[in-house]
């Protein structure tokens, strides 16, 4: 069997999956979803919707990998460094999620917290590549070239791999606030990751795995929303694409295929700032997709939100994840 015809088994086998477990979690839920008070009024109705449903994800995941010894296709370093990214991500998340239960409040981990565990997920990844990727190059995006990784010296190389985890896991994190717009995302995502993939058998087979463990949670978490991913789903899917990115070679052109997620996150950032330096909020609310969607604010902002309903924001900004994926593909050699 070829790893495309082994990758698409596991979709179908990652999605029933994906899709029963989650059911069985509806039944038995540990947590619900805690809203912060000051956030718009339509999702007030949201309040204690199950949450932390990226576990059973995480367990479909973990399940899979434990037959790894009857893939037909194999598992090299570059499997494993998924893995530990997807892995080390979604635990990440699942401390964050059960002290946010525990104490009954939206936040868990401090941010000093969540970065001082990333940065142990990253120097473990750090080390993988650095003494098993000496063939590992990155591609150079809109263009031919290719930067070897035995080029990059070793202090820079860290950068960039703490760079891109705790930006890409922070950012599915913050994408993460409308039902199914996280999730779609991803899919979109990590299907279009297949190309890149193409070379390494095991990276297509996990990433056509993700694809349809997130098809599968998508048939619950799409509008209205019966169970929210929670930062252990919004951070293994972010763990996972980097993973996938940063194995085949892809580090460089993460930014432009998850262009989502920049969007995102920058909008954060300029909130943060404008605010900060000159007392004017830019948005409605932070991130993107609340600047988006309808409702009202008792504070003024600069820029005109469109006031679309939550299904509309979605679907929408699907769309345009597909189109920064078209942009990423255009864009690799």
């Amino acid at each position: 069997m070829d790893a495309l015809s082994f990758g698409l088994v596991l979709y179908l086998m990652g999605g029933m999956a994906s899709l029963m477990w989650v059911w069985t979690y509806l039944r038995w839920p540990p947590f619900g979803q805690h809203i912060r008070p000051e956030g718009l009024i339509t999702h007030h109705r949201k309040a204690g919707t199950p949450t932390m449903g990226g576990l059973p994800l995480l367990q479909v995941f973990l399940a899979a990998w434990v037959t790894l010894p009857f893939w037909p296709v194999g598992i090299s370093w570059r499997g494993w460094l998924v893995f530990l990214s997807a892995v080390g991500a979604g635990a990440i998340g699942l401390i964050d999620d059960l002290l946010s239960g525990i104490r009954q409040r939206s936040e868990g981990l401090s941010p000093g917290g969540k970065l001082l565990l990333g940065c142990v997920v990253a120097l473990g990844i750090f080390f993988l590549i650095s003494y098993e990727g000496e063939n590992l190059n990155f591609s150079v995006p809109f263009s031919c070239l290719q930067v070897p990784l035995v080029t990059i010296p070793a202090p820079l190389l860290f950068l960039l791999v703490l760079l891109g985890f705790w930006g890409t896991t922070n950012g599915t994190n913050l994408t993460d606030g409308l039902d199914g717009l996280a999730a779609g995302c991803g899919i979109v995502i990590l299907a279009g990751a297949l190309p890149l993939t193409r070379f390494y058998p095991e990276l297509t087979a996990l990433a056509l795995l993700g694809t349809g463990l997130f098809a599968g949670f998508l048939w619950w978490n799409r509008y209205p929303a019966r169970v929210f991913m929670g930062d252990t789903g919004s951070m293994f899917l972010g763990g996972l694409i980097f993973g996938l990115f940063l194995a085949g070679g892809g580090l460089l052109l993460l930014p432009v295929f998850a262009g989502i997620f920049v969007l995102e996150s920058a909008s954060v950032i300029a909130q943060v700032l404008s605010f900060k330096f000159f007392g004017v909020r830019l948005f409605k609310m932070s991130p993107l997709h609340h600047h988006l969607e309808e409702g009202e604010v008792p504070w003024r902002y600069l820029l005109p939100s469109p006031n679309w309903p939550e299904p509309v924001v979605v679907v929408r900004l699907w769309l345009l994840s597909l189109a920064f994926v078209i942009l990423g593909l255009l864009a690799a050699p």
